[in-house]
């Protein structure tokens, strides 16, 4: 007999395979994950960000309290730069749509300091 492996070895390698596939799968699920939701908050924070130093340069700002801009604002006065070669500014969680039209409401703060938010329609 000695030509072959036995059931019980079949078995073994088997087992030993399936244990090391149902390890490898846990551990890559999560390269494959969906993380635009995370990308475009990021995105968010860093146009308030860009809106609040731009905001820093309105001399109109503390005398109105409050004014409303929008992204495409920033990327004129050059205060967010990644965009693509038409001027706009990708949706992360939409590829073929763009920020530009997303509004942002500066508020001017009794300390000097200026407050972003975005305003959501």
């Amino acid at each position: 007999m000695g030509n072959g492996y036995t059931i019980k070895q079949m078995l073994i390698a088997i087992v030993i395979v399936g244990i090391f596939t149902f390890v490898m799968i846990g551990t890559t699920s999560n390269a494959f994950k969906d993380d635009s939701q995370e990308y475009y908050e990021q995105v968010e924070k860093m146009i308030i960000h860009n809106a609040e130093i731009y905001g820093k340069t309105l001399t109109s700002l503390p005398e109105q309290g409050s004014m409303i801009i929008t992204v495409d604002d920033l990327v004129k006065a050059g205060y967010y730069g990644d965009v693509d070669s038409n001027g706009n500014v990708k949706n992360p969680l939409n590829s073929k749509g763009t920020l530009n039209s997303l509004k942002i409401k500066l508020v001017y703060q009794e300390d000097g300091s200026i407050k972003g938010s975005i305003i959501e329609e």
